[in-house]
């Protein structure tokens, strides 16, 4: 893992009192990963995500974990069963940025080294492996089709939960 940070406008310090993560967003960049540093730098951009994993498998940090990053937008036409009403879902979710674009097929290593960063993150946070509290950022965000078309979330959970209890990310 590598720590790049983020533009202090694109992210919020902490998160409000009663708040803490209870689900993963998963997105894709529509970009490559060091676009994704560059913009999550930009001051303009007021974008974030906690991590963005390539297609290598480098995972690279913006935002802590205990901070709201500005990842999962206002919800419009939700799926997401958890979604809570009139409240901000950056309040209380994690977002993960994957290199590539919409209609590209998702690496091995991309899914092996998301899937291990999810593991720890469940892990950290006590949330759920399913696909109530990994959600595709499509169902909080109907106008997107983010993660993307190949993105496998039956596969995804499947590898999430083979994850070995101690493997660090």
């Amino acid at each position: 893992m590598h720590w790049v940070g983020c533009a202090s406008s694109n992210f919020r310090s902490g998160r409000p009192a009663g708040f803490k993560p209870e689900a993963v967003v998963i997105h894709i960049a529509e970009g490559s990963l060091a676009s994704v540093d560059a913009w999550f730098n930009n001051q303009a951009a007021v974008v974030s995500a906690h991590y963005c994993v390539g297609k290598n498998g480098d995972v690279h940090q913006y935002v802590k974990e205990e901070d709201t990053a500005y990842h999962a937008g206002n919800p419009i036409r939700p799926a997401w069963k958890l979604l809570k009403r009139g409240v901000n879902p950056n309040f209380y979710t994690i977002g993960i940025e994957h290199e590539g674009h919409a209609g590209d097929v998702w690496t091995e290593a991309q899914y092996a080294a998301s899937a291990a960063l999810v593991a720890d993150i469940a892990k950290r946070w006590s949330i759920p492996l399913d696909a109530d509290h990994v959600v595709m950022h499509r169902e909080i965000y109907a106008l997107r089709t983010c993660p993307g078309s190949q993105f496998d979330r039956s596969k995804f959970l499947a590898l999430v939960k083979t994850v070995p209890a101690n493997q660090p990310t």
